[in-house]
């Protein structure tokens, strides 16, 4: 039987530099049939209309992270979390609350702090706030600042990081990731296979 820890993200050598964000049950599953990336980000969906896709998901090998605080069907308390963790197979969640991702923590689930990057006094406020001992990974929004964040701030960060939001072209992927983003997560389908 395969463990949560042998689809860890964090462990993961990202092959692809992007992670596909997913909406829906017929983007889950194209994504299942035809996509090389193992890696996949659902949000502003049901988790309850994507059991079977689940499953099939698992049984593939995939990391699934969940946007719990963009998800219908699951309250981010213990039941809520231990069934993602138990029942669906869920690698990990994604949340801005460090109170949701230090009680994910307790579950074995993996954890990305979600940082929106307004200015820099904001970005340092929010990453003072990043509790390590919860926290694998960040996920700076939107992920067009990245390349332009001083290198000091971005060497400043105590985890390593993805950029997510407002991304639409290959440059801008490519960009990100030389900034230093361990990869990309994205909505857009023609962006997926990078």
């Amino acid at each position: 039987m395969l463990t949560q820890s042998c689809r860890s993200l964090t462990a993961l050598q990202l092959k692809y530099k992007v992670i596909p964000v997913v909406e829906n049950r017929v983007q889950l599953a194209q994504l299942l049939e035809h996509s090389r990336s193992k890696v996949v980000l659902l949000r502003h969906c049901n988790l309850f209309d994507f059991v079977t896709l689940l499953d099939t998901a698992w049984q593939r090998e995939y990391t699934v992270f969940v946007n719990i605080d963009h998800i219908d069907g699951i309250y981010p308390d213990s039941a809520g979390l231990s069934y993602l963790a138990k029942r669906l197979h869920i690698t990990g969640i994604v949340s801005n609350h460090p109170k949701i991702l230090s009680l994910g923590k307790s579950f074995g689930l993996e954890t990305i702090q979600r940082i929106f990057a307004v200015d820099s006094t904001g970005l340092e406020t929010a990453v003072e706030s990043v509790d390590t001992q919860y926290v694998d990974l960040l996920d700076i929004s939107p992920a067009l600042v990245i390349p332009s964040l001083a290198a000091d701030l971005l060497r400043w960060l105590p985890l390593p990081f993805i950029g997510s939001g407002l991304i639409s072209t290959t440059r801008q992927v490519e960009a990100i990731v030389r900034a230093g983003a361990s990869a990309v997560a994205t909505i857009r389908p023609e962006l997926w296979s990078l």
